[in-house]
C-alpha cells in the first residue's frame, strides 16, 4: 500500500491585491507533493488550520466549505480506488483527474455538494430524497451539463409534461408526486440563492403544480370489526400483519412514521401509552382502550411493520376481499382515529387533537369530521 495525505492549507505566501490569501489542496503520495489551486481566496483570520476549513465567521463559509471538502474527499476517493484496483497511482495523476473545479452554478454538482453540507442537519430519508429527485431532473434532461440559469418556464413545462405523460412509455408520476419534485426543485434553488451563486428563479413565472388533498377515507366501526376478524383468520402471515397494523393505527392515530419505532416495552406504561411523535416531537398519550389491548395481544405474535407502499397495496386487496371498497392507506387510519373512534363516540375535538398530538385546527380542518351517524346519535339523545 502506497502512503499518501491529502490536506487543504492556505498559502501563506501569496496574497492577492486585495490581501486574502488562496486555499490549496496539497496531494502527497511517495514523497511527491502537488499542489491544486482551489480558486477560493480568504483573509488570513478566516482560516482554520486544524479542522483545514474556514470559519464560520466569513460569510461564505456555507458554500466554500461543502466545496473543498469535495475536493478534498474526490481525491482520497481516486487513491483508494487505485489502490484497490492494484493500479499505480501518483500526485501527478491525481491533480490530472482533479483539474476540473466544480462548478457550483451547475445545479447538479451544487445538489451533491448541498447534500454534503446537510448531512447530519437533515434526515438521512431526506438526504436520499434529494439525490433521487435531482436523478430524476438528470435523466428527463439527458445529463449532468445543466446550469441554474437553463431552468426557465419553459425547462419547467417541458419537465412537468414529461412526468405527467412520459414520452417513453414509462409511468406517469400522480400529481402530488409532482409537486414534492417541484418542492425539492425549489429548495435547491432558494438555497442556491441563499448563498448568492444565483439569482434567477422561475418558478415565480410559471404556474406550478398543486397538492391535492387525499380523500378522507375512513373505516366505520363496523369496517374495523371486520378487520379485526380478519386479522385472527387469515392464513396469509403477510395479510395479517398488515391488517394488524392497520388496526394500530385506527385505535391510535399514529402515523406509520411512528409505527415504526413503537415499541410496546419502551412506549407502554400500565394502561397508557406514552410515545413522542416522530414529525412533531410532541408527546401523545392516553389510555388504553379495549380494541387497543386486543390490537396489542396480537402484535405479541407479528413483525414489525413493513415498508408503506408494501402495506398498502396488501390493503388494497384485503379490503374488497372483507366488503371494504375504499382506497385505503396509512393515513386513512389518522382519518379513522379521528372520525370513528373519537367523533362518533363523543370524544371533542379538542381531547381529539390532544391524543393526535396536532393543534385543534389541524384537527378540525384535517381529520375531525361531524358525520350524519354523530349527528343522528346526538338529535335523538337531545329531542328524543
Amino acid at each position: 500500500m502506497i502512503k499518501y495525505t491529502v490536506r487543504l492549507l492556505l498559502w501563506e505566501k501569496d496574497p492577492n491585491p486585495q490581501g486574502h490569501y488562496p486555499i490549496y489542496l496539497c496531494i502527497t503520495i511517495s514523497r511527491v507533493r502537488r499542489y491544486i489551486a482551489t480558486g477560493i481566496y480568504i483573509p488570513f483570520k478566516y482560516w482554520d488550520p486544524a479542522r483545514e476549513c474556514v470559519k464560520e465567521g466569513h460569510k461564505m463559509h456555507q458554500v466554500y466549505n461543502p466545496d473543498l471538502t469535495h475536493r478534498k474527499q474526490k481525491a482520497i476517493g481516486i487513491i483508494v480506488q487505485a489502490q484497490l484496483k492494484n493500479e499505480p497511482i501518483t500526485a501527478d495523476r491525481v491533480k490530472v483527474l482533479l483539474s476540473h473545479r466544480t462548478d457550483l452554478t451547475n445545479i447538479f454538482q451544487f445538489v451533491d455538494s448541498f447534500i454534503e453540507e446537510c448531512r447530519g442537519k437533515k434526515k438521512d430519508s431526506t438526504l436520499e430524497n434529494y439525490r433521487k429527485h435531482a436523478l430524476r431532473l438528470e435523466l428527463f434532461h439527458g445529463s449532468r451539463e445543466l446550469s441554474f440559469e437553463e431552468i426557465t418556464p419553459e425547462f419547467l413545462g417541458r419537465y412537468e409534461s414529461h412526468l405527467r405523460a412520459p414520452m417513453d412509455g414509462g409511468e406517469p408520476v400522480g400529481g402530488n408526486y409532482v409537486f414534492v419534485l417541484w418542492q425539492t426543485l425549489k429548495s435547491f434553488f432558494n438555497a442556491a440563492r441563499k448563498r448568492k451563486l444565483i439569482s434567477c428563479y422561475p418558478f415565480d413565472e410559471y404556474e406550478n403544480p398543486v397538492y391535492e388533498p387525499p380523500g378522507k377515507e375512513h373505516f366505520t366501526l363496523a369496517e374495523l370489526d371486520r378487520l379485526e376478524e380478519f386479522a385472527d383468520r387469515t392464513p396469509n402471515p403477510f395479510w395479517r400483519r398488515t391488517a394488524v397494523w392497520f388496526l394500530f393505527g385506527c385505535y391510535t392515530g399514529l402515523r406509520i412514521s411512528d409505527w415504526r419505532v413503537f415499541d410496546p416495552k419502551k412506549h407502554i406504561q400500565g394502561d397508557r401509552l406514552l410515545i413522542r411523535a416522530t414529525k412533531s416531537k410532541e408527546w401523545v398519550t392516553m389510555p388504553i382502550s379495549a380494541p387497543l389491548a386486543r390490537v396489542l395481544t396480537r402484535m405479541e405474535t407479528t413483525l414489525r411493520v413493513a415498508d408503506e407502499q408494501s402495506l398498502n397495496v396488501a390493503m388494497s386487496k384485503i379490503g374488497p376481499s372483507i366488503g371494504i371498497h375504499k382506497h385505503l392507506t396509512t393515513h386513512c387510519c389518522r382519518h379513522t382515529f379521528a372520525i370513528s373512534v373519537c367523533a362518533e363516540r363523543g370524544i371533542s375535538a379538542e381531547t381529539c387533537a390532544t391524543l393526535m398530538g396536532v393543534t385543534l385546527n389541524t384537527c378540525v380542518s384535517a381529520y375531525y369530521r361531524v358525520t350524519r351517524a354523530k349527528i343522528d346519535a346526538e338529535c335523538r339523545k337531545a329531542w328524543g
